[in-house]
């Protein structure tokens, strides 16, 4: 009876065993989906590889890149390969693959092979920092004219003395330099979630910045867009005139999951600092671009300004109040009196408080 029973234990175990088996799609081969990856060719001579990079470019490049199909393995697994090669949809795509021939054990290597790779695109590497070696240098040679004065003796007293003296000096040089571009971020460019171009929408499309970034008219920050938003426009237009169908799947794929997309915030300010769109964009009536730079017409969005308090301060220097605001008629009687009586011709923000620590450190 115990044997018959642990018979049939270990032919249930055995079975779904066989089952999970049977059931598992057959892997492909992943060395023969890299060659096929960099050896397909279309029309144009290009290999899936030269359109599907694998190291973020400098400037932008509008086919996706190798990680972000390997993210959509399970897609392809699905729904195969096939369509976007046999009958592909939308013009980018057309033109894209014209020309290419794949067999169903090629879609499979290939597949397997997307499986393979990392969904992330590699880190670039930091530039080298000359200032740290330089530091360390520094502090070296330092150290030995200081302790170890014995093997130096040959160095005249006076010569020693001023090597330490530019020795310091090149060291509080750099620390200053240092600590000043402490928690700055110019040129700042981070890689996006979703190929976004402010060209296309701003100046192909007519957007106002108002229309995503509706917080600036309302209060202290200027707000990035919901999924929502972008759906009002994106649940017609499903398909980009450079990037095809992948960039705008993004959008209404998270709107379906109703996940938000992770933007990387770009501008960045310290938390003691206090900054208010509106009080700068309605009331000061500044521009976007004379903080942001000419947004409207770059894909690749970076960090224009250092966003510095010698900046900001620069700009309250130098910038005049406009009195046209009833605001500043009531509340600054005195000056605008003088406008009116010709005593003064101007009012910069300075005067009225924009020097005052309390205005931004709150």
């Amino acid at each position: 009876m115990i044997i018959t029973r642990k018979l049939s234990n270990l032919l249930i175990i055995l079975s779904i065993s066989w089952f999970t088996v049977f059931c598992q799609e057959t892997p492909g081969d992943i060395v023969a989906g890299e060659k096929l990856f960099n050896k397909v060719l279309n029309k144009d001579g290009k290999t899936c590889a030269d359109c599907h990079y694998f190291t973020e470019p400098d400037s932008l490049d509008w086919n996706p890149s190798a990680p972000a199909l390997a993210s959509r393995v399970m897609f392809y697994r699905k729904d195969g390969l096939g369509k976007f090669f046999v009958a592909p949809e939308g013009k980018v795509l057309k033109q894209a693959h014209d020309g290419c021939v794949l067999s169903e054990i090629d879609e499979v290597n290939i597949i397997s092979y997307m499986a393979s790779l990392n969904t992330e695109l590699p880190v670039p590497k930091q530039p080298f920092k000359i200032r740290l070696i330089l530091v360390i240098a520094v502090i070296l040679i330092l150290i030995c004219l200081s302790i170890d004065k014995r093997r130096f003796h040959w160095i005249p007293v006076l010569i020693r003395k001023i090597m330490v003296f530019l020795m310091w000096v090149i060291f509080i040089v750099i620390i200053v330099d240092i600590t000043i571009a402490f928690n700055r971020a110019k040129d700042y460019a981070p890689v996006q979630p979703i190929k976004f171009s402010h060209q296309i929408h701003s100046t192909g499309n007519k957007i106002e910045c108002n229309y995503c970034h509706s917080g600036v008219l309302k209060g202290r920050n200027a707000g990035i867009p919901a999924v929502s938003l972008c759906m009002n426009c994106h649940k017609h237009v499903k398909e980009g005139t450079r990037s095809g169908f992948f960039e705008i799947r993004k959008i209404t794929q998270a709107f379906e999951d109703s996940i938000p997309v992770r933007w990387i915030r770009i501008h960045n300010l310290p938390d003691f600092t206090y900054f208010n769109h509106m009080q700068h964009v309605k009331i000061g009536m500044l521009d976007c671009t004379e903080c942001h730079g000419d947004v409207k017409n770059v894909h690749i969005v970076k960090q224009e300004e250092d966003l510095s308090m010698g900046w900001c301060l620069k700009c309250h220097d130098t910038r005049a109040v406009d009195f046209s605001n009833e605001y500043y008629q009531i509340y600054y009687r005195n000056y605008y009196d003088s406008l009116q009586s010709g005593k003064i011709d101007s009012v910069m923000v300075s005067q009225i408080g924009g020097r005052e620590c309390g205005k931004c450190h709150q």
